[in-house]
């Protein structure tokens, strides 16, 4: 698979892979597509959805010196990476979570069994240490000098993935891209700024390291899927925390009690779809669990104080 371009190391390339599926050799159980876009100097935008029905493993090598936003939708199996300095420490990706990573020169092991979408944007380091807030100095480090940083995600950073990963899906790439060139731009610096107000969670330090990592991995498992909240007692479980705990928790680290967290997230999708995207009232509430669609024009309005069809109007 794709002897043509490994290095002598015997990893890919990964500005290679990005841009050539043939390396993938499609046949019936592996499909796979990449769109890739240059939107401006510093910063290209990569759109990547593959199917393995048996599973595969790629070796790939990090070649592209830029720091890499990196969000996953529609995972329908697993996936997990594992680097060659790190052998036995393998990474899973999760679905609607994202990460910030930036390794030259780093090689590692790629596995996925099943389906999934993935939109990275792959930004000069100068550039987005620029974007970096001067207090940030875990980022500004990273930017510096490589390192990975997970557990991004949020109602409306999943709301704009989703909507860019719709226009690009279809995409046939010999043709030119169906929205102007500054509606793609305009979405990543959107992604960009969700990314990095993500980080005023994870910058907390007034919570103690273990408890703080079970309370990041709950808050991963509430905001999974934004049409359903799992209970107070299955989110304490699968977190390892007593209920008590849990809710403590979420007050200190995010200030907000994880219904709240959640509703709040769900309302910012609903607002985001309805704002850039062309889905009705009816199915952006029903995508988002309401079955009652006055329960939700009834919680979209005390969140924003307007009605969603009034918004939808305006979008």
């Amino acid at each position: 698979m794709g002897h043509a371009f490994r290095e002598a190391d015997g990893f890919i390339p990964v500005s290679k892979a990005l841009r050539d599926t043939d390396l993938f050799h499609p046949t019936q159980g592996r499909q796979c597509r990449a769109v890739f876009l240059k939107l401006q100097d510093g910063v290209d935008l990569l759109y990547w959805a593959g199917r393995f029905q048996s599973g595969m493993e790629l070796p790939l090598k990090d070649d592209s010196d830029r720091v890499s936003l990196s969000f996953t939708t529609n995972l329908k199996g697993t996936a997990s990476r594992n680097f060659t300095d790190k052998p036995d420490d393998h990474l899973p990706v999760r679905c609607n979570t994202g990460s910030i990573e930036y390794c030259p020169g780093r090689s590692g092991i790629y596995r996925q069994k099943g389906s999934l979408e993935n939109l990275t944007l792959m930004i000069d380091h100068d550039l987005f240490s620029q974007w970096v807030d001067d207090r940030d100095n875990e980022l500004i480090h990273l930017a510096k000098h490589g390192g990975s940083s997970g557990g991004y995600l949020g109602g409306e950073l999943s709301a704009v993935i989703h909507l860019i990963n719709q226009e690009l899906a279809f995409h046939d790439q010999t043709q030119p891209p169906r929205r102007h060139p500054l509606w793609y731009q305009a979405q990543a610096l959107s992604v960009v700024g969700l990314f990095l107000e993500c980080r005023k969670d994870l910058r907390v330090e007034s919570v103690n390291p273990d408890l703080r990592r079970k309370l990041l991995r709950a808050r991963d498992l509430l905001l999974a899927d934004l049409s359903a909240a799992p209970s107070i007692p299955a989110l304490a479980f699968e977190a390892g925390l007593s209920a008590p705990s849990l809710t403590r928790g979420f007050k200190k680290l995010f200030g907000t009690s994880p219904y709240k967290l959640f509703q709040r997230e769900r309302m910012h999708a609903a607002h985001h779809r309805l704002s850039v995207g062309r889905a009705s009232v009816t199915m952006v509430a029903a995508d988002l669990g309401y079955v009652n669609l006055s329960h939700f024009s009834a919680a979209f309005r005390k969140q924003f104080g307007m009605l969603p069809n009034e918004l939808h109007r305006k979008g």
